[in-house]
């Protein structure tokens, strides 16, 4: 909201104004559109974020919007899924145009406007805990406790799952206690260890794994925006 304010072109104020308004699909889609820069090196990001206690690190154990959204809505579709990220979201937004994916938050409509896209084939229609969770998941990726700065780590699958980030970091970077749990709390990282602890283990990332993501059933998916979506609210929360 803060980046949108502060940009002086016409389509920002105009998405600044309704965004109240619109459903946090929309919403993420022509930002990202209108915002093509990283958020996480934005002015707005860096006066929130903590200094990084490795600067040489530059760690990212952040879950995206992107490529999920992609996934969840289009991931069984062979052509699309060859197109770029500027092509495909150029396609959902065609589709909002010509209203068969509304910009509002009107449930019925964006139930079976998310069903058409995701579900073409068979007709099923996505259940409302479903779509809930999707646009509660939407409305924290953003949120303070979701961004960090670039990375430098391996991405950890497709959906950049933190469980591989931090194994990744302790195995090759930082191996000695006392500098991890050091690092695990400096940066605020905790909430991804049981009982936030960085001496136990990491907190799976989902329980349907990263291979094949595309047969990921309405149910698998619910489960990961509903935790993808808790982790970067408890980190938030460790931030404040």
């Amino acid at each position: 909201m803060e980046l949108l304010k502060e940009c002086e072109e016409g389509e920002c104020q105009k998405l600044y104004m309704e965004w109240n308004s619109n459903n946090m699909l929309y919403n993420s889609l022509m930002f990202s559109k209108l915002y093509s820069r990283d958020v996480e090196k934005s002015v707005s990001d860096a006066s929130l974020m903590p200094e990084q206690s490795d600067k040489n690190m530059r760690n990212d154990i952040m879950t995206s919007w992107w490529t999920p959204t992609k996934i969840f809505l289009l991931g069984n579709k062979e052509k699309l899924r060859k197109k770029s990220r500027r092509e495909l979201e150029e396609f959902l937004l065609e589709e909002f145009r010509e209203k068969r994916i509304p910009m509002g938050k009107d449930e019925k409509q964006l139930r079976e406007s998310l069903s058409k896209i995701r579900h073409e084939k068979t007709g099923e229609i996505i259940e409302k805990d479903v779509i809930d969770a999707f646009m509660g998941f939407l409305g924290s990726v953003y949120a303070v406790g979701n961004m960090t700065s670039a990375a430098v780590t391996s991405r950890g699958g497709a959906l950049d799952n933190w469980d591989a980030k931090l194994k990744n970091i302790h195995e090759k970077y930082i191996k000695e206690e006392k500098a991890w749990v050091d690092y695990v709390k400096t940066n605020k990282f905790e909430c991804y260890f049981v009982d936030k602890d960085p001496r136990k283990e990491i907190i799976p990332f989902w329980s349907y794994g990263p291979s094949k993501l595309a047969n990921a059933t309405d149910k698998d998916w619910k489960e990961y925006f509903e935790n993808a979506k808790r982790m970067i609210e408890e980190r938030d929360k460790l931030k404040a």
